[in-house]
């Protein structure tokens, strides 16, 4: 017997009872550098008492539940933010999770270089967004925050994080909470390989943003001094070089020789990227790690889901991933 691909569409109106809504598609996605997951369903214009009328509206609350286990698990809710139709009778509501008001959200912040985790908490409580968890970060630079949605900013503090400490954090909305983290809570480990689940794979490797040499400058509009250049021996000698410049506020010799020791760490490796496409598991989306093994592009692994796709029809599941392959073999 096949897995149970029982899958059901929830429309509920404001202050109306929920119904069930018969779609012939589903698409559910996300990823670690969107704000929000996203569900597009695929209806007919209703014509009879078995493929009735809709009348899906703008702001409506839609629910993806699954009945795979036989018990019903809620996997998304959200409200319908795009609403497209056609004269065929087609109709295709597009609806976000809550992270729908990270993006619509902005914020006023100044920081003097205080942790990262006490500055995104500043932002989140100034929005009134309820914060699921943020645990302990290193500090970030002086700045002032103005003009940026309340998930731009957060992207940036992130990616400041991750330039200078190498520890790369992300944001995820969960159960209307924002939470973040390195990495998301998973109670099992899904394993996907050739001769199962595993449908198809690639795997592609490139150097075109490789960076061999990092050079740190300080100064004004007049002038610019070096303060640090790092250099990767190996690297230049199998590929030449290749410089990316920084330029700092901050003149401390210290400060920027361990900038530049990151930036390259960060910057001087081949980057490696691999997709596959299996049968659907309604657990595995961004942030969670699964096992790989594929022998013709290498995939033997444990990785990160770096961003996901699932379409489901009636009695179908199917998925197509994004690996973030620095966790390969982890």
């Amino acid at each position: 017997m096949g897995p149970n691909y029982d899958y059901r569409i929830h429309l509920q109106k404001r202050g109306q009872k929920t119904i069930l809504l018969p779609f012939s598609e589903v698409t559910w996605s996300g990823g670690r550098q969107e704000a929000k997951r996203t569900l597009e369903v695929k209806l007919h214009q209703g014509r009879d008492k078995f493929w009735p009328d809709p009348k899906v509206e703008e702001g409506d609350f839609v629910e993806l539940v699954s009945f795979f286990t036989g018990s019903p698990r809620s996997l998304f809710s959200g409200i319908v933010i795009d609403l497209n139709k056609n004269a065929k009778g087609d109709i295709s509501p597009v609806a976000y999770d809550y992270g729908y008001y990270l993006l619509n959200n902005d914020v006023v912040a100044i920081t003097t270089g205080e942790p990262a985790d006490r500055l995104l908490r500043r932002m989140f409580e100034q929005v009134g967004i309820p914060i699921g968890g943020i645990g302990l970060m290193p500090p970030v630079e002086k700045q002032v925050i103005r003009g940026k949605s309340l998930w731009d900013a957060t992207a940036d503090i992130l990616n400041q994080v991750y330039k200078t400490h190498g520890v790369r954090y992300w944001c995820w909305i969960e159960n209307g909470k924002a939470y973040i983290g390195t990495q998301r809570g998973q109670t099992k480990r899904w394993k996907i390989e050739q001769g199962g689940a595993l449908l198809d794979a690639s795997r592609k490797r490139s150097i075109a943003g490789m960076r061999t040499v990092v050079r740190v400058i300080g100064g004004d509009d007049k002038s610019n001094v070096l303060l640090h250049e790092e250099l990767d021996s190996a690297g230049i000698k199998k590929y030449g070089k290749l410089v990316k410049v920084i330029e700092v506020q901050d003149k401390n010799k210290g400060s920027a020789v361990s900038q530049a020791k990151q930036e390259l760490k960060n910057l001087s490796k081949v980057k490696d990227e691999a997709s596959i496409s299996s049968l659907g598991i309604d657990d595995v989306i961004s942030g969670t790690k699964i096992e790989v093994y594929e022998e013709f592009t290498e995939l033997k692994g444990i990785y990160t889901v770096w961003s996901d796709s699932h379409t489901i029809r009636p009695g179908y599941h199917e998925m197509k991933l994004q690996l973030q392959m620095e966790e390969a073999g982890a």
